[in-house]
């Protein structure tokens, strides 16, 4: 089985890979990824994080687009020779937050579900395919919503209490941050520094964080009936 992801940003190719490595145990037989940065039109291999090869028994395409608003267009252009490749299942993921969602909310930094739903709507369409699997996922409101959800290994590594941390930072972290927190990437931020730590999105601040999780952890975010968003892009990325 080959899977090909298409996500906005480096810290969501990143995510993949680990969430790949530790639910396989890190067995380059099980799963296999490659990751690929794209600059303009030209594929660029990332050497690191790679496990396995196309002989693994399922084989991911990581493609970071680095852009939130070009993974539709991207995937819309490639899906047709992605198939001719062997992809079996086609999957893209995106931020909901954005320049475009800002300005149709008139910033007034509202979670419309009516809106997300639309904009769902319309670009999954732009992306399907007659006889193709193509899974378009959001990150409600953003991928730092899920950091949120996961971060209090971090937080607890860097000498810091959880409850106290988010509270500094004025978010309560019993919360759905899915459902309370409009610009998430905010308030990570914010956690951060309170544990004198600094997330300006370079990659040493993702890896750092990824370091703190356990695949017991994503499964427990999975199972834990906050961040919708998180467990339908889990299930569908995950082999059955």
């Amino acid at each position: 089985m080959k899977y090909a992801v298409y996500v906005e940003g480096k810290a969501e190719m990143l995510f993949v890979a680990d969430v790949l490595c530790k639910y396989s145990n890190y067995d380059p037989k099980a799963i296999g990824f490659r990751c690929i940065n794209l600059n303009s039109d030209d594929f660029e291999y990332v050497q690191y994080p790679v496990q396995g090869d196309e002989s693994s028994d399922t084989y991911f395409q990581i493609v970071n687009v680095n852009n939130d608003n070009r993974v539709i267009s991207k995937l819309k252009n490639d899906i047709p020779n992605l198939t001719k490749q062997g992809y079996d299942i086609i999957i893209g993921l995106r931020d909901v937050f954005g320049a475009d969602y800002d300005n149709i909310c008139t910033r007034q930094q509202v979670i419309d579900r009516e809106l997300i739903d639309e904009m769902y709507r319309v670009q999954s369409e732009l992306i399907r395919f007659e006889g193709v699997d193509t899974r378009l996922h959001f990150a409600i409101m953003e991928f730092e919503a899920w950091m949120l959800a996961l971060l209090n290994n971090f937080i607890v590594s860097k000498g810091g209490k959880p409850e106290e941390v988010f509270a500094t930072a004025g978010v309560d972290c019993k919360s759905d941050f899915e459902e309370t927190v409009y610009h998430p990437y905010n308030k990570v931020q914010k956690i951060y520094q309170a544990v004198n730590a600094t997330y300006a999105k370079h990659e040493g601040d993702y890896m750092s964080f990824l370091a703190s999780l356990t695949a017991d952890d994503y499964e427990a975010l999975r199972n834990s009936g906050r961040c919708a968003s998180f467990r339908a892009f889990i299930n569908s990325l995950l082999p059955s």
